[in-house]
């Protein structure tokens, strides 16, 4: 058990998300919505529209992006094929933000601290992700797209508590969207915002942030505060 000094909790579960918070993953998103969205004759959607949903369901997204009426099932599975030649491109590879990789380290190595995982990604999504991150020990509790309704709603941090025996007071969330926040506040968690992910400190500030921090250095060190580190 670690008290919290700065947080005013004391803590022992973070839960981070993934795009946007631990991984640079623009590139991969970008052009799999290039390559899926000119497979089914549709316009592609513009960057900025395509990022600014990143952290929801894909279907969710794709419905957003294309119109509910466009082949979204179809859609999802040609996202599903592509994904892993994709990845294979170190080009479009998630890739850690600069100093992630070490905090993680430094976490789980931690007695009595858990990490975990929400994410928008399916299981079998996220799990081929973190192995070749090296960085699926790291992890007691992975939630997804596909075990928990999409982002903000609160269940998927409601399961990692439950899987883990936390309670909400004792546990914080990480990530870098508006959604991130709003399903932290649901979930009666305090959140820490990411600004280098995709929507910004104001707007996540805006969206009931408890901190936003501008660097991974500045969240190490706020970490380290939060662990008494």
């Amino acid at each position: 058990m670690v008290y919290a000094n700065s947080l005013e909790i004391v803590l022992k579960l973070v839960i981070f998300d993934f795009d946007g918070t631990l991984v640079d993953s623009r590139p991969l998103i970008l052009e799999s919505h290039r390559i899926v969205f000119s497979e089914f004759r549709l316009p592609a959607p513009s960057p900025a529209h395509s990022l600014a949903l990143v952290g929801k369901s894909l279907d969710i997204i794709l419905a957003d992006l294309a119109g509910p009426a466009a082949p979204i099932l179809d859609m999802v599975k040609a996202y599903d094929l592509l994904l892993p030649t994709l990845r294979a491109d170190p080009v479009f590879a998630e890739k850690p933000f600069d100093g992630v990789d070490n905090l993680l380290h430094e976490l789980s190595g931690l007695a009595d601290a858990l990490l975990g995982i929400a994410t928008g990604h399916r299981s079998d999504t996220i799990a081929p992700a973190l192995q070749a991150l090296r960085w699926t020990e790291f992890f007691q509790t992975i939630q997804a797209a596909d075990t928990a309704p999409s982002k903000p709603h609160p269940a998927m941090l409601l399961q990692a508590l439950a899987a883990t025996g936390v309670e909400a007071k004792d546990a914080i969330f990480i990530g870098d969207t508006t959604f991130d926040m709003q399903m932290a506040e649901a979930a009666q968690l305090r959140s820490i915002g990411v600004a280098w992910g995709h929507h910004g400190a104001d707007r996540l500030r805006a969206a009931g942030a408890y901190h936003v921090a501008e660097t991974v250095d500045e969240l190490r060190t706020t970490m380290r505060a939060a662990l008494g580190g």
